[in-house]
């Protein structure tokens, strides 16, 4: 989500009087009353990531004391994860069979602590509370590393998506007794428990005070202890807290007593005590600047380090070097990061660099201009290794010590991107969008993705539609989210699934994310219902003949109801028919809802004689979507939250049908059809029966058949649920804050589109590859022919396998050797081919694309080409790289190809 906010859902209840729904039901709606019933089949589906790598926020990182590789990672919106050393892979610990009583703000992590005298002892404190909550926010335990967990009873007011989540623990165990336990709540001071967190009492607030600032409350920010002042009756002497508005805190008799060391009217907002007892705490500001404050607790002094005037301040502290401190100011990049060895007397300016061996996408981005960051922690276990949890994930390094660190990206494991749209269209694979980083096209949804949609940059993306007539053709709208408010929008089209993206030439006025359709005819025909950052002033939509080229207000609808706060990631307002031209859908929430309809390519809408039950007091202006049904000529279906699930067969001429087993329904969509019907699965998010869950039906809704609970035991509020046009049974589930799961019905039947695999990074260097297939269009030059001839008429094939080369390709050379000198100078070509399907004992072959470039060529031996550009494009495509060449002259040139003993055809790859 956006690294300065993380917007929580509005949601409007409103409860109308049983006589008003039953005069709507009996006047204006039609309800299926076909038989209906729910069977749960939860155990024939199995659940696996969608893998994207990262996301964040990652707001905070705590690392053993004392046993080596025990590492904890708290997160915003996506959980807390347990690090496994030996697979360099983290693991979700907030888990629906692990947890009591699970709810969807457990996933809103405040702090997390661990037991530095018990290593599998850990505890969560977990919540999401609004402004005027009394608290609802507790802290969960578990004494097996996350495998189960308990709950005290006890409440707080948290807000682990809210300002102020990143920076020092508010829990925090006692070394020398792991019975006592310290939480700095936001808005009820300091609290204490003596048996575990089985039972709390409050720090007296004459002592410790709750803490004030403006805005979103930061109260008692963080506990540390000083283990090495000693033990007074089993309990560590001292100990220090940070109060925001209030300054430093210090305890010498093991937390009876306090008393203030520093008075601040700042936030102290993280704190590290070294091994001699010295004390650092950065300082995060109301207003102005903040600072790096060093004390000395023998002296009672306290001093002003600072290496910069920044804002925010996270510190590292050497556990074997009291001298030795890092510091970062809310990014750890170029020339924002420091290091000190003598305590803060000076301090080296360090620059960074990236690498992702194990997630390549992180490397095609420029994360690396925002490395905004939550927390440092140097590991006592590994010599040099600085651990760096931040917006987009987790970080490690080794090399410390120079004047260029290199930050390694160590987030396998971790999704938690929030998920706002997917689709997977027929003869495609999935191609999804998020915040932050754009959205991804899924070559295989078992291997992390090459790169974000469009190009490098920090975008969310909101929205994605294929064309039903073509559905190779796709668009995608965005939101520019990370610098709020300064909010701007652009969209972009696919002509090849999404695999390649441009963006389009222009945008509407009012362009802020939102929804996008496109025509199941007409390609360049393009409908964008923006969005907006308020409430009360959704956006009209726009229309383009001309994929973007320029765009036009629609006409024909006043009310702004539509898609309000861009960052309601659910919500769906726009479909485009899959079957009929320039046929799109609109549904508003007036007071009883509206439905607007256009034939002629988003110009105009006319609103329809009936509409779905679409309005704020069922939550539909929140949660609703509209989608119209694949094949279906005119069938729409409408999800309307608390208002349950409708649908129309004729665009809303007559009255909308209501799904009558389906008594809520948020996100759904549609998959291939199964079970001998002619009518696309539907998979749905809702209440059937009383029951909530994921939900299927195969025979248009008229029975449902439960497929999961919590998709892969996470029971994170849900966005997206669709379908798999091409896999049968196959669904996808995207999440407000752990990413995307799909699911597959065990023994599915359906022809799934082949998944080419995810390139494997290689080692590096320089590699010379033979062609896997070379032939000319010449059927007797194909199989063991030692030549291949090329002319102006007559084209070489060549096809090479990028697998064994790394991911960054740095050099790409296409060497052809020449056999005679019998046409004498000459030009040769190489052009782009890329329909990789082709095979050397095939006599249709591809089409020659674009030209990559031109040598001359006069004499015998290897004639050389430059094809950089194009393999990088290849090995993120789908790792394969076919060419064509000709010459500009009438009669054959013969080379060698690679039935030759010797110079056969190369591609020569210098990879990272």
């Amino acid at each position: 989500m956006t690294k300065q906010h993380r917007m929580i859902r509005a949601r409007s209840i409103f409860a109308g009087t049983v006589a008003l729904v039953l005069i709507w039901s009996l006047l204006f709606v039609q309800t299926n009353t076909q038989a209906t019933y729910a069977a749960d089949i939860t155990e024939t589906y199995t659940w696996k990531t969608l893998k994207i790598g990262g996301g964040g926020f990652v707001t905070g990182l705590v690392v053993h004391p004392r046993t080596s590789g025990v590492i904890y990672a708290r997160t915003d919106v996506g959980g807390a994860y347990r690090w496994d050393e030996s697979s360099r892979t983290w693991s979700q610990i907030l888990l629906s069979n692990r947890v009591p009583n699970p709810t969807k703000n457990d996933y809103r992590v405040e702090s997390i602590g661990i037991s530095p005298s018990n290593s599998q002892t850990i505890y969560v404190a977990a919540g999401e509370d609004s402004s005027d909550s009394s608290g609802s926010g507790r802290i969960l335990k578990s004494t097996d590393r996350g495998n189960t967990w308990t709950d005290s009873g006890q409440r707080w007011w948290m807000q682990g998506n809210g300002d102020f989540r990143t920076g020092g623990e508010r829990i925090a165990v006692d070394p020398a007794n792991g019975g006592i336990v310290y939480f700095g709540s936001r808005k009820q001071g300091l609290w204490r428990s003596t048996d575990g967190a089985g039972s709390w009492s409050q720090i007296n607030t004459s002592q410790v005070p709750v803490g004030s600032n403006e805005g979103n409350p930061a109260g008692v920010k963080f506990v540390v202890f000083d283990p090495s002042n000693g033990t007074v009756d089993g309990r560590t002497r001292r100990m220090y807290t940070g109060v925001a508005g209030a300054g430093v805190y210090r305890s010498d008799d093991a937390g009876a007593t306090w008393t203030q060391t520093l008075a601040t009217e700042q936030i102290p907002y993280d704190a590290e005590v070294a091994s001699d007892g010295t004390v650092y705490v950065g300082i995060t500001p109301k207003s102005g600047t903040g600072s790096i404050q060093k004390y000395s607790p023998e002296t009672n002094t306290w001093s002003n380090i600072s290496p910069a005037s920044q804002n925010y301040w996270e510190l590292a502290v050497d556990p074997d070097n009291p001298q030795r401190v890092f510091a970062g100011p809310g990014g750890v990049k170029d020339n924002n990061f420091y290091r000190t060895t003598d305590g803060g007397t000076t301090w080296d300016t360090l620059d960074i660099a990236i690498s992702s061996p194990d997630i390549p996408w992180i490397e095609a981005t420029n994360e690396e201009e925002y490395m905004s960051s939550a927390s440092l922690t140097l590991d006592p276990h590994v010599n040099d290794r600085l651990w760096f949890p931040q917006g987009i994930g987790i970080w490690n390094t080794t090399d410390i010590n120079d004047a260029e660190v290199t930050w390694t990206f160590v987030s396998k494991g971790i999704e938690e991107m929030v998920s706002t749209d997917l689709v997977a269209p027929p003869g495609g694979n999935p191609v999804s969008t998020v915040y932050d980083r754009q959205g991804f096209y899924h070559a295989n949804p078992d291997g992390f993705p090459s790169r974000p949609l469009v190009d490098d940059d920090f975008w969310g993306a909101t929205s994605v539609d294929y064309s039903g007539g073509t559905p190779s053709f796709l668009v995608h709208a965005q939101v520019k989210n990370n610098y709020f408010p300064e909010l701007t929008g652009r969209g972009a089209y696919s002509t090849d699934g999404g695999k390649n993206w441009t963006v389009f030439a222009s945008k509407p006025t009012d362009s802020i994310g939102g929804n996008i359709a496109v025509s199941a005819t007409d390609p360049d025909v393009i409908v964008w219902l923006p969005s907006t950052s308020g409430f009360g002033d959704g956006k009209l939509p726009y229309y383009t003949t001309n994929r973007g080229g320029n765009w036009n207000q629609s006409a024909g609808i006043s009310t702004k109801n539509t898609h309000w706060l861009f960052w309601l990631a659910s919500k769906t307002a726009l479909a485009s028919d899959k079957i009929v031209g320039n046929k799109f859908y609109v549904v508003t929430f007036e007071t009883g809802g509206d439905f607007y309809v256009s034939t002629d390519g988003g110009a105009s809408f006319s609103k329809a004689a009936h509409a779905p039950s679409c309005k704020q007091s069922n939550d539909c202006h929140v949660f609703g979507q509209l989608q119209a049904a694949p094949g279906k000529a005119n069938h729409v279906w409408s999800s309307d939250a608390k208002g349950g699930l409708w649908y129309t067969t004729d665009a809303g001429a007559t009255p909308w049908i209501k799904v009558e087993a389906v008594q809520e329904a948020y996100a759904f969509g549609f998959g291939k059809a199964t079970g001998g019907s002619d009518y696309p699965t539907i998979f749905m998010n809702g209440k059937v029966n009383n029951q909530n869950g994921i939900w299927r039906s195969i025979n248009q809704g008229t029975s449902w058949d439960k497929i999961a609970t919590y998709p892969a035991g996470i029971y994170d509020d849900i966005n997206v649920v669709n379908g798999d046009m091409d896999v049968s049974g196959r669904v996808y589930v995207g999440f407000a804050g752990n990413s995307f799961v799909y699911g597959d019905t065990n023994g599915s039947v359906g022809n799934p589109t082949p998944i080419p695999p995810t390139p494997t990074p290689g080692t590096g260097g320089t590699t010379t590859l033979t062609p896997t297939d070379d032939r000319d269009n010449w059927a007797d030059h194909a199989g063991s022919n030692p030549y291949i001839n090329a002319s102006k008429w007559q084209t070489i094939y060549l096809k090479f396998n990028l697998n064994s080369v790394g991911s960054s390709i740095s050099s790409a050379k296409l060497r052809l050797y020449r056999t005679s000198t019998s046409q004498g100078s000459l030009n040769l070509t190489a052009y782009q081919v890329t329909n990789d399907s082709w095979t050397e004992a095939d006599t249709s072959l591809p089409t020659t694309g674009t030209s990559i470039t031109s040598v001359s060529s006069s004499s015998t031996g290897y004639v050389e080409f430059d094809v950089t550009s194009f393999v990088q494009a290849q090995k993120i495509n789908d790792n394969v790289a076919s060419f064509g060449l000709r010459t500009d002259k009438d009669s054959w040139q013969g080379f060698f190809s690679k039935e030759n003993s010797n110079n056969k055809p190369q591609l020569v790859v210098t990879s990272n």
